[in-house]
């Protein structure tokens, strides 16, 4: 999972699943009171609720924008919050933000004014006070709607104010607002790793691990967190059970692979890089492969892992060379330096294959072959003592012989 994605997906989920105003019907619960309305303003809300069930929406908001002009003085939060719907419907959100901000600032209380204000304003890319807003509606719900606070805090992300957005996300997966949506974990965990604060998320992961039957994503993000802070064993733990529960994806596959191999397991690496050959031969796994075969004793299947891998890239030197080393473990040395050689011909800075080259074709007692590789090596600083005391051990052989 990357990080920019991520909060760019949870921006669009705020779009998505924000996009409904409070209805007129429910703003009558609170405030405002329809009763407070003057013998004008009744008439004039008796006619846009017929215009309303009529769908004549245009005309009914062309209805209040004339009250408005011909009574300036019969300000009512009930017509601002209706006039401010209306014009809504039609996309004229700038003028339906100052319609709410006129309810709020005749009725600080009512929530379903501050909720419409909040999405307007993001709409309006106005994030910092989107993100007020909301928070303002949250409070004022007598029944709380924990989804305030999670677009409270994309609205604070969108802003750029990720650390604001993380409270509330610490907030909403503590368990005080019940159960934590799966995205609601996702975001807090992505802004965890974003403001390197690793181990408060896990905390959190691993509580909700705790419970029955946990979902199998929480595994996959106590993989992700358990990677940052550098603990291998628990992530490749978790991804492994999550890979039970859940099919892996190849970038999670080759994951899983990784860890292994570098956990020291490389019999279980290879498990998982021959699964991964089988559906796209690629050049990278069957150097791990091959590489982990040979790490857990395997030499055969470390040869058939080179082989094919060689049958599918010929040049590619990582794989010459470990073929080398495969036939060195099984003193095939002549092969081995054929094998060497070849990878220092695909990569000549490749001092080390050089070398090898030279001391596998001295171990197999091709001599000639070996003198004139291990002078070459003999260049580099590395291997100058090494490569000129076989020469002299060569020369020596021969004397004797």
């Amino acid at each position: 999972m990357k990080k920019a994605s991520w909060l760019t997906h949870q921006v669009t989920a705020f779009i998505l699943l924000f996009s409904v105003f409070i209805p007129i019907t429910q703003a009558l619960a609170k405030c405002p009171d329809e009763k407070t309305l003057s013998r004008k303003g009744r008439i004039a809300m008796v006619e846009v609720q017929k215009l309303t069930n009529e769908n004549k929406l245009v005309q009914a908001k062309q209805t209040l924008v004339k009250f408005n002009r011909d009574y300036p003085d019969e300000n009512h939060p009930y017509i601002a919050f209706t006039l401010a719907g209306l014009l809504t419907g039609e996309n004229l959100l700038p003028a339906a933000l100052v319609s709410y901000q006129k309810t709020i600032e005749m009725c600080p209380s009512y929530g379903p004014a501050w909720q419409n204000m909040g999405k307007i304003c993001y709409d309006l890319e106005k994030f910092n006070q989107a993100a007020m807003a909301l928070e303002n509606a949250y409070e004022l719900m007598e029944k709380k709607n924990y989804l305030l606070l999670y677009h409270a805090a994309i609205a604070h992300i969108s802003d750029k104010k990720n650390e604001k957005a993380l409270k509330h996300m610490q907030f909403l997966t503590s368990g005080r607002a019940g159960d934590p949506t799966p995205d609601w974990v996702k975001l807090l965990v992505n802004l965890s790793i974003e403001q390197h604060r690793e181990k408060s998320a896990i905390a959190t992961v691993e509580n909700l691990l705790a419970q029955d039957n946990p979902a199998p994503y929480l595994f996959r993000l106590a993989a992700t967190l358990y990677l940052h802070v550098k603990k291998n064993r628990q992530a490749a733990e978790a991804l492994s059970v999550y890979g039970m529960l859940s099919p892996l994806t190849r970038t999670e596959q080759i994951l899983l692979a990784d860890l292994y191999n570098n956990l020291g397991m490389p019999f279980k690496a290879a498990q998982y890089y021959e699964n991964i050959i089988e559906k796209n031969p690629e050049k990278k796994i069957y150097k791990r492969l091959a590489s982990a075969w040979l790490a857990a004793c395997e030499p055969e299947k470390a040869m058939m892992a080179a082989k094919k891998g060689l049958a599918f890239h010929p040049s590619c030197h990582k794989l010459w060379k470990l073929m080398g080393w495969i036939h060195y473990d099984k003193k095939e040395f002549k092969q081995a330096s054929q094998a060497f050689s070849q990878a220092f011909i695909l990569k000549a800075t490749d001092s080390k294959s050089l070398f090898m080259h030279g001391l596998c074709a001295c171990k197999a007692g091709q001599y000639e072959i070996a003198k004139k590789a291990l002078k070459k090596a003999s260049l580099c600083s590395r291997y100058k003592i090494q490569a000129l005391a076989l020469i002299r051990q060569m020369k020596l052989e021969n004397d004797h012989s």
